[in-house]
Order: structure tokens, then C-alpha cells, then sequence
């Protein structure tokens, strides 16, 4: 590919996702990081260095490398201030100088040689490629040096500044991904997040002695602001770090540096602030080995003194219990620690070892933690499959509440009926489209959220009820650990599913990942009749009015059937020993029935 993005290139980024990323001949690219970076805070202002060693593992030769400048979102004119004026929203559209974000290369290298970024999606500038002297050949090394300077925005956004408190959620030349259908090239916007090439970090920040980090990775050398636990420090070898030369000798006068090295990892991210109190457990503290039997990593929690809902070990308790009910229905955490730090913005971002919260509501902690396994340790594309990340966590979020539910005797059903009912409402009110689609592709930021978040989590329970909990549970580590720091597609989850299974779901994908196919049973008649034993003999016409099938459970009285019939009408009879006052179709919401009123019937 050259310098600018052909109209073909631009077509393969926007391509159909519904293919196997881990098919004959994948590959991952051979990347790490070597960073110096320099706050200065009264500029706002971040001076960084970066050295980037890319080995070439795919088979074809590359005459570029593309890198992500995400912060370039955040300021007028960005292919994400432009999307949101679609829709009469102009945080970022409207910031003046002072205020908007930017990431801006001041020099770039490529092996000694002085080389220049340009913008193929010009005027956006969160993508930039690098034109290679050479061409890099399958199996070559390349190595880039980079500065630059960043600055983040004063309106929050997966990043943002306010006084001394700094999000740096992204704010480095992020390089993208080269897979199998080419360069991942995509532009940051509102609906979508990232894609990652997995990679080792070493990154040293100079900044003010008072600022206490929360990041990626192990603080390996300097002081955080918060104790680093000794499993922590022997995870990583202690070698010394590569001087870049931007950071000079010692630091300044009040002034400290504190490095942090990570390795597969597909991003980095870190917070400051002066004010951050530290909570945290480490591995032998809270351990129980009936729950958490494969251990876990240190828990590190930095929040802000005026929310006190973070405090006495509230959020690290939530954070704890996340991870170990997550280990043990994917695989075991496969890092040394967890950060969970308050931020600015409201909500939550998830980083590979990091997550950035809004609060320390018990929710939110469970959504994040389980990005570290669907999307950190499971590398899929948000942008082109969100709802593999989202929908997919959305779920596990859901499942976690209806098992604490049901350990404290209390109706498991609660955790769906909201999410359900909203879903089915908006199914009612007319065509939605699929949730296979590429992010950008949503009709509104709406139906984004509920195709990608909502939908989707629906989506999974119907496939975990038709497995059954102890297959899908089994489908869930299998996948895990299958694909750990890889790059995976709905179809590889598909793969896992059918050969743990046993079952083709092919059918199942294309009508309610690949289509949105409306699923409407209706209970059409009902009669009984008393038999000479004393029972009860109820006859029941069921009809499947909508295009899509599943399985669907019929109450009649206290007996429940199950009714797997694909014909478009079809009769159950149930036999009870009292007289039954009704039947009624799907009494769990376990379907995405989009016409519930009509699940119910007298019976006469």
C-alpha cells in the first residue's frame, strides 16, 4: 500500500468481519515499545520519544507503517467531532485552542533516515502512515523513532484534563494493526473503539514528584505513589532500560521519574493525580482458595478523596470479586496486576492491566474487569465487531448479577426483565439492523448502543440456555484459553462453540448475528379437559409467527415442556393435576420475543 489509502485499501477496511481470523496462515505482528515521556504541566503539554521495533510476520512486504493518533479525535474538524455534528452533538467541534486535544510528531526516523507522517484521511489526522525507505520484507525488522508532543482535552472522552488530573487514555503514536485482510487503518470514532497489535511496552514518564500514576504494566523502577507488591517486581526480568535521550540525566528539582514495562499488551494507558489515595489487595490477602484457586494478581485502586464510595476497600473488594468469579468462567488473569482508578469522565474505558472508572459502582468494575479478558486478553476488532466486546461483556456483567442473585435467594430473573423489555419495545417499533455490523454503520449513536451493548447480551443467553450453562461454560474456557493474546473473530467464538458443542451454529449466527431476523411464538388456543384419573389434559397451538426459531418453553400449569419444533404451527398437549388457568410461552424472557403480548392465552 502506498502512502495514501487507495480506494481498494479502503474497502477492505470497511469488509464484512464474518471470516476466521485464526484460518491457515495467521499471523501477529512482532512489535515493542520503548517510550520516554515528559508532563509538563503547566502547558498541559506531554513531550514523548518513542522507539518502535515492527517485525514483518505476514507474508507479504510492506512499504508503510500506519500509526494511530487517537488524541487527534478530541479537537474540531476529527472524523469523530464531524460524526457527532451528525447528530447535533459538538463537544469537540466547538473547542477552541486552549482546550481541544492533539498528538503531533515533531520528528520521525525509520532507521536512522529521516522520514515524514502524512494523513490519508485527511483532514481527520488520527491515522498517520510512515513511508518505508524499503520495502520491509516477510521476516525483516524495522525500527522507528519518533517524538512528539500531546496535549489531552478539557471535555472528557476516553481521555481529558482537569487541574492536575490527567486521563492519559491515549496519547502516543499507537501502531495499527496489520492482519490478514491488511492494514486496520480506521479512524477513531464516537461508535467503535479499538484494535490492537499485541506488544512489549517499556515506558519511563518524568513528571511532578506529587503525582501518583496508576498505568499498564509494572512500575519497575521510581515510585508510583502507592507500595508495588513483590510479586509485582519479580514478574518482569529487571533489565535496564534503553535510553532514548529525551529525559537527559537525573530529573529536575521536584520531579521524579517512575518506569513501567508491560508485555503482551495491545495498548497502554496511565492516570496522574496529585490527590489519588491507594487501596489495593495482593495476592495473599482476600485469597480463598475455594473461589480463587488459581490466585490472583495484585489489585491496585487509586480514587479521588471526595467520592467515598471507593473507600475502606469497597471498589478493591469489587474489583477482587470480579476477577476471581471471571477466572473461573475464562481462563486465569495472565498479568501481575489490576488497576482500577477513578477518572474525570463518567463510566468506564478498559486498558489491558488498567481500567478507568467514573465511579465504583459494583457493575461498572464487573463491565471493565471483564474487558481484560474480551478485548485485552481476547484481542477482537471493536470497531468492525463490537458487539463481540460490548454485547459480549454486557452479558458476563448480567450473568455475574443473576449467580449473586441467586446465592442470596433472590429472583434471577430481576437482573433481565429491564433489559429485555427495553429491547423488546424497540424491536416492536420497527426494522433494527444487525448486530454484526461494522460500528460505524449503526444508523444513530441509539441503535449503536442497543445493537452493540443490549442485543447482543440477549444474544448470548439465548445461546447459553440452548448449550446448556455446563457446555457454554466449557465453549467460555476453551476460547479463552484457545486464543489468549490473539486476534479473534465472532466466527473463531462460532468455531470454539460447534466443536466443543457438538452442534452446528451456523443458523444461529446468521439470524441473530448476521441478520435481524424478529422471533414472535403466540400462544393461538388453549383447551382442557378433565380425564377419568382426576387429571388434567391440556392441548396447546402454539404458532412461530416471525422469520427467526428457537426453542421455546411452554408453561402450562406447574409443568413447563420444552417445544423444538421449526414447523410454523404446532400443538403441545400437557397433562397437569390440577386444572391449569392459563399457558404462556418463554415465562423466563429467555427469548428476544419482539410481540410478548401475545405469549399468553386462557386456557378454556
Amino acid at each position: 500500500m502506498n502512502a495514501t489509502l487507495t480506494a481498494a485499501a479502503l474497502a477492505a477496511l470497511l469488509a464484512p468481519a464474518g471470516a476466521l481470523a485464526q484460518a491457515p496462515g495467521y499471523f501477529q505482528q512482532g512489535v515493542s515499545y520503548r517510550i520516554e515521556a515528559r508532563l509538563d504541566e503547566a502547558s498541559n503539554v506531554l513531550h514523548g520519544r518513542a522507539r518502535l521495533r515492527y517485525t514483518n510476520r505476514s507474508p507479504r512486504a510492506l512499504d508503510s507503517i500506519y500509526v494511530h493518533q487517537h488524541l487527534n479525535a478530541f479537537r474540531p474538524n476529527s472524523a469523530w467531532a464531524r460524526r457527532e455534528a451528525q447528530f447535533n452533538e459538538n463537544r469537540f467541534q466547538a473547542l477552541g485552542p486552549a482546550d481541544h486535544a492533539f498528538e503531533r510528531f515533531t520528528t520521525v526516523t525509520v532507521n536512522g533516515r529521516t522520514a515524514r507522517a502524512t494523513y490519508p484521511l485527511s483532514p481527520d489526522s488520527t491515522v498517520a502512515a510512515i513511508a518505508l525507505p524499503v520495502r520491509l520484507a516477510p521476516g525483516a525488522s524495522v525500527t522507528l523513532d519518533m517524538d512528539w508532543d500531546a496535549r489531552l482535552s478539557t471535555v472528557p472522552r476516553r481521555q481529558g484534563r482537569a487541574g492536575r488530573h490527567y486521563d492519559w487514555a491515549q496519547w502516543y503514536p499507537r501502531v495499527a494493526v496489520y492482519d490478514r485482510w491488511g492494514w486496520e487503518a480506521h479512524p477513531l470514532l464516537p461508535q467503535g473503539e479499538f484494535y490492537g497489535e499485541y506488544a512489549t511496552y517499556d515506558v519511563t514518564l518524568d513528571l511532578a514528584a506529587d503525582q501518583v500514576i496508576g498505568a499498564t504494566g509494572v512500575a519497575v523502577e521510581g515510585d508510583p505513589g502507592y507500595a508495588v507488591s513483590d510479586f509485582e517486581k519479580g514478574y518482569y526480568p529487571r533489565a535496564a532500560a534503553v535510553p532514548l535521550g529525551l529525559l537527559g540525566g537525573a530529573p529536575a528539582a521536584g520531579r521524579k521519574r517512575v518506569r513501567f514495562h508491560a508485555e503482551n499488551v495491545h495498548h497502554f494507558a496511565w492516570s496522574a493525580d496529585p490527590r489519588y489515595r491507594a487501596e489495593g489487595v495482593t495476592r495473599m490477602v482476600m485469597s480463598d482458595a475455594a473461589r480463587a484457586p488459581r490466585g490472583l494478581p495484585t489489585i491496585h485502586v487509586l480514587f479521588l478523596p471526595e467520592d467515598t464510595s471507593w473507600a475502606n476497600n469497597q471498589a478493591a473488594r469489587r474489583t477482587y470479586d470480579a476477577l476471581t468469579w471471571l477466572q473461573g468462567k475464562l481462563s486465569p488473569y495472565p498479568w501481575p496486576q489490576l488497576t482500577n482508578l477513578h477518572r474525570l469522565e463518567g463510566g468506564g474505558t478498559e486498558f489491558p492491566m488498567m481500567v478507568m472508572n467514573g465511579s465504583a459502582s459494583e457493575g461498572l468494575i464487573v463491565h471493565e474487569s471483564t474487558h481484560q479478558w474480551l478485548h485485552g486478553i481476547l484481542g477482537n476488532n471493536e470497531w468492525k465487531e463490537g458487539w463481540l466486546d460490548e454485547g459480549f461483556t454486557s452479558f458476563m456483567t448480567n450473568w455475574y448479577m443473576e449467580e449473586k442473585n441467586h446465592r442470596a435467594g433472590k429472583d434471577t430473573a430481576d437482573v433481565w426483565r429491564g433489559t429485555m423489555a427495553g429491547l423488546e419495545r424497540a424491536e416492536a417499533a420497527g426494522p433494527t439492523q444487525p448486530i454484526g455490523l461494522p460500528s460505524e454503520e449503526f444508523s444513530s449513536p441509539q441503535v449503536y448502543g442497543l445493537m452493540t451493548y443490549t442485543k447482543p447480551s440477549a444474544v448470548l443467553r439465548m445461546l447459553r440456555e440452548y448449550l446448556g450453562t455446563p457446555v457454554f461454560e466449557r465453549v467460555l474456557n476453551e476460547y479463552a484459553r484457545r486464543y489468549q493474546f490473539k486476534h479473534v473473530t465472532g466466527d473463531d467464538f462460532r468455531r470454539t462453540a460447534e466443536q466443543v458443542s457438538g452442534r452446528q451454529l451456523g443458523w444461529f449466527w446468521d439470524q441473530w448475528i448476521r441478520r435481524s431476523d424478529r422471533l414472535d411464538y403466540s400462544v393461538a388456543g388453549a383447551t382442557t379437559r378433565q380425564s377419568s384419573d382426576g387429571r388434567w389434559t391440556t392441548t396447546v397451538q402454539v404458532r412461530r409467527e416471525g422469520e427467526a426459531w428457537m426453542p421455546v418453553d411452554l408453561r402450562v400449569g406447574d409443568v413447563t415442556r420444552r417445544l423444538e419444533s421449526r414447523e410454523r404451527t404446532q400443538t403441545a398437549t400437557v397433562v397437569t393435576a390440577a386444572r391449569p388457568a392459563d399457558a404462556m410461552l418463554d415465562p423466563r424472557w429467555i427469548l428476544i420475543d419482539y410481540n410478548r403480548a401475545n405469549n399468553r392465552a386462557e386456557v378454556r
